[in-house]
């Protein structure tokens, strides 16, 4: 046995207030005075109110209220019976009715009119959100910009925000005289609100038109702009004189507040006007005013393709030239030092049992000597001279400086001597 289940529903409380022609109600929820609640989540009910006119003719009307709320356009002078029953829609469980209760209306207060010739005051109040158990009779404010004027008119947009939704009402006065305020006006901002019209600028870059658009009501509605999911729907045609020549309409939707043209005429004239539009509300505005710009005269594309390609050309030697002539001359540097063109004579290779590190790079050739052995005979007859060898030597520097010959005596080395101190 679960009791939630098997519960039934008890009857709510119900208030009746009759004021200037109109029923104030005021529910209360079943169990309310009970320590103890099988429901203890109040919200989640429904309220069903039924009522009809106490008369032989009687027509039941029936109502989803709020806790708080307020009953209208009743006969005035005429008394009304009322019952309510709570239901919990998601459980598909329907509550027990209250007791019946009656109550008589009075007269209708006088509503302003559409003109204020007789000099009529309007004041004007606005309520915010009602709180669905709160009775907010007492808490009501006077909209600033809209205190004791004498026009049918007034902006309260000042006082209003995203957030939930206003009840205004409005009384007119003259003099110490009052009449009883109106009955109450929902708004939902979001829904009574009208989109204004985007505004449009247009600009060039080559052959693309580009459209910017600003979004309804400027910088201070930005908040409320972006609850509305905003597109805008683009309309953009080749203004021409001539009929056969000038383009269609054509049209384009975009999120953003950017959108693009491709490929526009030279020497043409383009214009486009932008609506704003919500899906989500299913609301649009009125179309921005037309803005139209004249693209510049355009020059031959094949021209154009040449001039770039010769310019590539230009600044592809003006960089490559100079660039080949450095990585040349220090090829040149580095295949000398490292791979050196000449070589030393074959006879060289090896010298000493030794292979040359550097083969072009030899030594300093050393300072020699050029020296000459004369040989000669004395004989006892005639003592004639006898030139019988000359003997031509080369010997290096690094030689010990003794010149010798194996086949002399020393006698004949003193013999030398003498000589050569005669020559000389």
């Amino acid at each position: 046995f679960l009791p939630i289940f098997a519960a039934q529903i008890g009857p709510p409380g119900l208030e009746l207030q009759s004021t200037n022609g109109v029923i104030k109600i005021r529910v209360s929820p079943p169990e309310a005075n009970q320590r103890k609640k099988m429901w203890i989540d109040d919200l989640s009910f429904k309220y069903n109110l039924v009522f009809w006119e106490n008369s032989s003719h009687a027509q039941l009307q029936s109502k989803n209220v709020f806790p708080v709320d307020t009953i209208e356009d009743l006969a005035p002078d005429s008394t009304y019976c009322f019952k309510v029953q709570a239901n919990l829609p998601m459980e598909a469980k329907q509550g027990l009715f209250s007791p019946i209760s009656c109550v008589k209306t009075t007269q209708k207060g006088t509503q302003p009119t559409s003109s204020s010739a007789n000099g009529d005051f309007i004041e004007a109040g606005t309520q915010a959100v009602k709180k669905l158990n709160d009775d907010y009779s007492d808490k009501w404010h006077s909209v600033p910009s809209c205190e004791d004027i004498t026009s049918t008119c007034c902006n309260f947009s000042s006082i209003i925000t995203t957030t939930g939704f206003y009840y205004l009402r409005v009384q007119a006065r003259e003099g110490h005289n009052r009449s009883c305020l109106s009955r109450e006006l929902k708004v939902d901002p979001l829904k009574t609100n009208g989109i204004g019209p985007p505004g449009v600028r247009l600009d060039l870059s080559d052959t693309l038109l580009h459209i910017l658009i600003s979004p309804p009501g400027g910088a201070e509605n930005e908040v409320m702009r972006d609850h509305y999911d905003l597109s805008y729907r683009i309309l953009y045609w080749k203004n021409s004189s001539d009929k056969e020549f000038s383009q269609e309409v054509k049209q384009k939707e975009v999120k953003q507040t950017i959108a693009t043209v491709p490929e526009v005429s030279p020497s043409s004239l383009y214009c486009v006007k932008v609506q704003a539009f919500s899906e989500l509300y299913n609301k649009s505005s009125a179309y921005s005013q037309q803005e139209c710009i004249h693209t510049p005269a355009g020059s031959p594309l094949p021209l154009i393709i040449f001039g770039i390609f010769m310019g590539a050309l230009l600044v592809v030697l003006l960089v490559a030239t100079p660039l080949v002539f450095v990585l040349y001359q220090a090829y040149s540097k580095i295949k000398y030092v490292f791979f050196p063109s000449c070589q030393p004579p074959l006879n060289m290779e090896g010298f000493g049992a030794q292979p040359f590190s550097s083969p072009c790079l030899s030594a300093a050739e050393e300072p020699v000597e050029n020296c000459c052995v004369i040989e000669s005979i004395i004989t006892e007859e005639g003592n004639q001279i006898d030139f019988t060898d000359y003997k031509h030597s080369t010997h290096s520097s690094r030689d010990s400086g003794n010149y010798s010959n194996d086949n002399n005596s020393s006698g004949t080395k003193g013999s030398k001597e003498s000589l050569e101190k005669e020559i000389m």
